[in-house]
């Protein structure tokens, strides 16, 4: 197998803010970060597209200031939408040899639609050392099950 391994927990929670054309505005996901910075909360992924950003944390990173958050956004960013997601899971498909490798991303989303699993979010960086994959919690276990049997047989 090109893989070597699949890992994932159930205990985020996600927010997205988009704006229209929020790539051409310098700095503002460095200030959306600092939202998170100045509470002292880390993040675990940052995926975007042009006009969206999402950050995914632990989900107990929020709890007693979800609302206080999502207002600090909306007023220091002006966004056009601010999404909160209480509850996602993310899975890691992880291999040195998927750089190499034509079509995993393929065979992940191909196992996942054949168990009739939604993506939620997808994060795979430049390195390609991992495909990321962000699903609702009642499918952590059913997608993991579906990868393994993809991957591992």
């Amino acid at each position: 197998t090109k893989i070597a391994g699949i890992a994932g927990k159930s205990t985020f929670a996600m927010v997205t803010v988009s704006k229209n054309l929020m790539n051409r505005e310098v700095g503002y996901v460095y200030r959306l970060l600092g939202v998170f910075e100045h509470r002292g909360i880390p993040f675990e992924h940052c995926p975007s597209s042009i006009d969206t950003v999402s950050v995914v944390l632990e989900a107990n990173w929020l709890e007693g200031q979800v609302e206080e958050v999502l207002d600090e956004i909306r007023h220091s960013l002006e966004p056009d939408a601010v999404d909160y997601v209480p509850g996602i899971a993310m899975i890691a498909i992880v291999g040195e040899e998927m750089v190499h490798t034509p079509g995993i991303a393929a065979q992940v989303f191909t196992a996942l639609a054949a168990a009739g699993i939604n993506v939620r979010l997808i994060n795979q960086g430049a390195s390609e050392l991992n495909i990321i994959v962000g699903v609702a919690p009642e499918d952590y276990a059913p997608a993991v099950r579906a990868l393994y049997r993809a991957f591992v047989g």
